[in-house]
């Protein structure tokens, strides 16, 4: 039951990401559009509205763009280092291929990193991860990492990074160390071991486990279930 109800709450915190998904796809377009596009980015589409003008051949010009963007990125960076259409391009790319792992990747890195936008890549990275692809969990690392290093919201450092760890393909006792460090940051001393166990029961991984029973353990004894 208590593994059950531990499920349940990490699938509501996902859930609730995926259910503003349509607040940030527009939120992210507003700030991307906030530079008029010139004349030289003509081949960039404003909006994915043209999608059913493109008989069904959206992908396919998704991966042209995604070309562009980034001979774009590189004539700019080897340039005057700005990138005013930048935020647009990735945005066009991943709303005409919403699947597209690289450009929320890149985006979710990016933004921050060359634009001085965090706020932008918060955004990319939890519209990805409202889709289904490979590598999933690495975008929820990144949101982690973003509000540790640009925000200093532990907490919520700690509760992607969590996430992450239980998906397939992640470093599932790395990252359950990291969150558990992030979560000791936090400002959470108060006995609080909720989201420890929270991750402890649903974690799949015996070494994971393992791990943090020694945690909890150390601040309440616990009964041994793996």
């Amino acid at each position: 039951m208590r593994r059950v109800k531990t499920a349940a709450l990490t699938a509501l915190s996902v859930a609730g990401i995926c259910a503003g998904i349509v607040f940030l796809q527009n939120k992210l377009t507003a700030l991307s559009l906030e530079t008029p596009v010139s004349g030289s980015m003509a081949y960039v589409p404003q909006s994915e509205k043209i999608k059913p003008w493109l008989l069904g051949f959206h992908t396919a010009i998704a991966d042209y763009l995604w070309i562009r963007t980034t001979i774009y990125f590189g004539g700019q960076l080897q340039g005057n280092r700005q990138f005013p259409y930048l935020m647009h391009m990735i945005d066009i790319v991943t709303r005409l291929n919403p699947r597209f792992y690289p450009a929320y990747e890149f985006g979710g890195l990016m933004y921050s990193k060359i634009c001085n936008n965090p706020k932008a890549s918060i955004i990319m990275l939890q519209r990805g991860v409202c889709e289904n692809m490979e590598k999933k969990w690495k975008l929820y690392f990144y949101l982690g990492m973003l509000y540790h290093e640009y925000y200093g919201d532990n907490a919520s450092a700690a509760l992607y990074i969590a996430i992450a760890a239980q998906l397939p393909g992640a470093q599932s006792l790395k990252l359950a160390r990291l969150a558990a460090s992030l979560y000791e940051k936090a400002d959470k001393e108060s006995q609080d071991t909720g989201f420890l166990s929270l991750l402890y029961s649903a974690s799949e991984n015996p070494e994971v486990r393992r791990f943090l029973f020694d945690k909890l353990n150390a601040q309440a004894p616990l009964q041994s279930v793996y």
